[in-house]
């Protein structure tokens, strides 16, 4: 019974490598592109005015994260976690991806 079940996922695994292969297509989420300014900027603005929480992807770690925004100054923001347990400064220059939470 193991051997149908590790034979039926190394078929699976390189049916789906093959398609992705031919479709080009990227599973990997670590492999998002620089967001455009004007789009980080809009994104910031309507958090800011809505006040909902966002996922944020930083250019120089791996790790994203989550938390509510606050302006400090003209492009220097406060992200603050949930349970206010962490906070960190933010750049603009620093900010890869934003995403609602």
């Amino acid at each position: 019974m193991q051997n149908k079940q590790s034979y039926l996922s190394e078929i699976t695994r390189t049916f789906k490598d093959n398609y992705d292969r031919f479709f080009e297509i990227v599973r990997n989420t670590r492999q998002i592109k620089q967001m455009p300014t004007f789009q980080i900027n809009y994104f910031i603005k309507q958090t800011l005015e809505n006040n909902f929480p966002i996922t944020i992807e930083f250019i120089d770690q791996d790790e994203e994260q989550s938390g509510y925004l606050s302006k400090i100054s003209a492009d220097r923001y406060l992200l603050t976690s949930d349970d206010n347990r962490f906070s960190r400064i933010i750049n603009l220059p620093e900010i890869k991806a934003i995403k609602k939470y």
